[in-house]
């Protein structure tokens, strides 16, 4: 489909109603599950609070195919931030809401203006939505926009593909190019090389509203993610195996002969033994909950936030 619709927009809109088929398709919910944890590669990575909890579907060098996971809010506020407003460069993102509450989104105006002396930033909401009100809903390439905890545990069937087709395309699935990805991407910026490989100029940002309510901050993306990523120990794995067996007990994709497979499996790293085992048992796995406090300076800040911020730039 892709190769035909060289449009990727177009491709977008083409693909809305593939994505609504296999998130409602249970037989093929279980495939793609089983196909992951038959994944020696998938079973043995470093599970961070950095990375969204997930499942992979699909990869090509055109397209990445794959379920996120969203943990909801212990005790629910509508409008409370699950992290930083954010773009993701030159990727477009159409996400199915499949299950749970989703969430809600603000969408800004691509058009940011950032001070690099104060980091203060003006910044224009361009459009407020509920999942469950845009559905496949899409995000530009260099949009940026900012997610809220939602109400339950979601799951989301979603697709990234670059804005354009660009010769250098091929080369995002080298491995070895992935383990040198940020002395890369400093290489690239600094030959001005950046319109070639479609990533963001210069320093890359992530955005909040700032504490006197007078417009936003920027935060280096590099400063923002530092802390989550060095979660990657033993409380993380839990955390990361507690949303994905709470997902597949709760959508009812789990299936017991596999779980009961799986368990016995020698190659099953042990940190996911205890929740197969409660699987197994027919025990319920208590729900994880997001973090209500993210990486900025004010610990968190909330949809009224955002637009108070916006009203006044």
């Amino acid at each position: 489909m892709e190769a035909a619709n060289p449009d990727r927009y177009a491709f977008h809109e083409k693909v809305k109603p593939l994505l609504l088929k296999m998130g409602s398709d249970q037989a093929f919910l279980q495939q793609v599950i089983r196909r992951n944890f038959d994944d020696l590669a998938y079973l043995t990575q470093t599970w961070s609070l950095y990375n969204i909890p997930y499942f992979h579907v699909y990869e090509t060098d055109d397209f990445v195919l794959k379920i996120h996971l969203f943990p909801g809010a212990e005790n629910y506020v509508p409008g409370i931030a699950a992290h930083a407003i954010h773009h993701h460069n030159n990727y477009i993102l159409t996400t199915n809401a499949f299950f749970g509450s989703g969430y809600e989104s603000v969408l800004f105006k691509k058009d940011v203006e950032t001070d690099e002396n104060t980091l203060r930033t003006k910044m224009q909401v361009s459009k407020h939505f509920h999942q469950k009100d845009w559905n496949p809903s899409m995000v530009d390439a260099w949009e940026p926009h900012i997610v809220f905890i939602p109400e339950q545990l979601s799951a989301t069937m979603l697709i990234w593909t670059p804005e354009k087709k660009r010769a250098t395309d091929t080369l995002r699935n080298v491995k070895m190019l992935k383990l040198v990805k940020m002395p890369l991407r400093k290489l690239i910026q600094w030959f001005k090389l950046e319109g070639t490989f479609g990533i963001a100029k210069g320093k890359t940002y992530q955005y909040y509203t700032a504490a006197d309510g007078n417009g936003f901050m920027a935060i280096e993306e590099e400063h923002y993610f530092a802390p989550t990523k060095a979660e990657n120990g033993e409380s993380a794995r839990s955390y990361c195996m507690q949303i994905l067996f709470s997902f597949l007990q709760k959508s009812g994709l789990a299936e017991k002969e596999y779980i009961m497979d799986l368990l016995q499996r020698e190659s099953t790293p042990d940190y996911y033994k205890p929740w197969l085992e409660k699987m197994a048992a027919g025990e319920t796995i208590p729900e994880a909950y997001h973090r209500t406090e993210i990486n900025i300076p004010q610990k968190t800040y909330t949809l009224d936030d955002i637009l108070r911020a916006a009203s006044n730039d």
